[in-house]
């Protein structure tokens, strides 16, 4: 019997994925919907055999058990509650395509700020601030990220040094 990978959202929005057997992609789209879930994403991974079953690992629950618990805990405090179109748009939205216009501000922005004698770190601080392609900042915080784990290192002609702070008191 296949088995499929899937991403599916719970009327609260939050995304579940799992990995379950089923005789057929339909008959997963089927049982997911009976399930109140919206499926987003399925993929055939394997064809399994006949093998003996797994057996269950300590402190793991399987997808029924979260979904009885999902509909009865509160997850997160919202004041209005969005309708299952506006959670999926939501889910999209933060998978945003990088447009050129984004690409241009960002460098109109990081050149001024660096004009202004800005330390790089400093000017994508600011910039991630500003920026609402949530896909962007994703991509700019992990830019950040790196640049802030180099900072210990200097290069000078092509070799790299470590930066030893010198304390003057």
């Amino acid at each position: 019997m296949p088995v499929y990978s899937y991403r599916a959202m719970t009327k609260s929005g939050v995304i579940v994925r799992n990995r379950v057997e089923s005789s057929s992609r339909l008959n997963l789209i089927k049982s997911l919907k009976n399930n109140d879930l919206l499926p987003i994403a399925i993929e055939q991974v394997s064809y399994r055999s006949n093998r003996k079953p797994k057996k269950q690992k300590r402190n793991v629950t399987d997808i029924q058990e979260i979904m009885k618990n999902v509909n009865t805990t509160q997850i997160g405090n919202r004041k209005k509650t969005l309708s299952m179109k506006e959670k999926v748009n939501l889910y999209f939205a933060k998978t945003e395509k990088i447009t050129q216009r984004d690409l241009v501000v960002f460098t109109q922005n990081f050149y001024l700020l660096k004009k202004a004698n800005f330390n790089n770190i400093h000017a994508l601080n600011t910039i991630i601030e500003s920026t609402e392609n949530l896909s962007f900042r994703g991509i700019l915080e992990d830019i950040l990220a790196g640049v802030e784990a180099r900072r210990k290192y200097v290069h000078n002609n092509g070799i790299l040094f470590k930066c030893i702070p010198l304390h003057i008191y």
